[in-house]
């Protein structure tokens, strides 16, 4: 279902963007794409996979949770050709998620109450700050190196697949606080947000548009900070 549904998707896309001068998404039939259509079917299908497994995890105990999701949701993966620690991996992240992401975030719930807080506004406060981290799932399928011990292991690529990651994940944060060193607007924190999802894509390609989306971004919150009075001591 998650495979044929993905499908679809593809196919609604290129009709959408049927206008443009070349195909966004192709099979190298008719010419040069953007998107291969088995790339952007896989891409689409992690997608779906984990909102299920946000939804699934929603109000369960981890070890129920992992074993629900691994009977379920790990061979929709395995038929996409995703490794098999990458994919029991993906479907734990998203599943333990579950805890973050309102209305039921447990965690969050469990937490507002021994903090005397509201626990719904505990909820969409734990959402927006863990989101920065939710593209790291996706890491683990693309550049496997992360995991260490899938593959031929290369330590030169697993240190820029797992830097450009923490930079990535940093930029994210940023973007959806709204607060890097300065205060930024809402352009500058989808310029920021676009500029971290380069970062985190497992590909040198990607991370040079990245860093060209972070540099007037960058020069923003200099010129912003610069701005700012300081606070004399008392």
């Amino acid at each position: 279902m998650v495979t044929q549904g993905a499908l679809e998707t593809v196919d609604s896309i290129q009709a959408m963007f049927s206008f443009l001068p070349f195909d966004l998404i192709g099979d190298g039939s008719s010419g040069p794409s953007l998107f291969a259509v088995d790339e952007a079917t896989l891409f689409i299908s992690l997608l779906f996979i984990a909102i299920s497994c946000v939804l699934m995890g929603a109000g369960l105990p981890t070890t129920a949770l992992y074993i629900m999701l691994q009977a379920i949701a790990t061979p929709a993966l395995a038929n996409l050709g995703v490794e098999p620690l990458a994919a029991h991996l993906f479907v734990l992240y998203y599943g333990v998620l579950a805890d973050l992401t309102p209305p039921v975030c447990v965690s969050a719930y469990a937490a507002g109450g021994i903090a005397g807080a509201n626990p719904f506004k505990t909820g969409t406060t734990a959402f927006r700050l863990g989101n920065a981290k939710v593209m790291v799932p996706f890491v683990f399928v693309y550049a496997p190196t992360m995991l260490i011990v899938i593959g031929d292991f290369d330590i030169l690529e697993y240190l820029s697949v797992v830097g450009t990651c923490i930079a990535g994940i940093m930029l994210l944060g940023a973007a959806l606080t709204g607060f890097m060193i300065a205060p930024m607007g809402m352009i500058w924190r989808l310029i920021l947000a676009a500029s971290a999802i380069m970062m985190v894509a497992p590909s040198w390609s990607s991370n040079w548009w990245g860093l060209a989306l972070l540099a007037p971004v960058a020069v923003q919150q200099f010129l912003a900070r610069s701005k700012q009075t300081p606070v004399s001591a008392a």
